[in-house]
């Protein structure tokens, strides 16, 4: 994969990730609260292992033989 494009996809995808807790995650817990611990904890737990999965899954598909 060419350099330049592997460097504008990651951008862009901080750039997704960086506009969505902005506008989605941010005002989500600003007007649920922090009131369930135990849901809040399975939810991120849910959401992170989502994430390092996609992030397996990205450098799995990547790595030179």
């Amino acid at each position: 994969m060419n350099d330049k494009v592997l460097i504008i996809a990651i951008f862009s995808l901080l750039g997704i990730g960086i506009m969505s807790v902005f506008f989605i995650v941010i005002p989500w817990v600003w007007e649920r609260g922090i009131r369930d611990w135990q849901e809040l904890l399975i939810n991120d737990g849910l959401i992170i292992g989502a994430i390092c999965l996609f992030v397996y899954g990205f450098y799995m598909n990547n790595r030179m033989h």
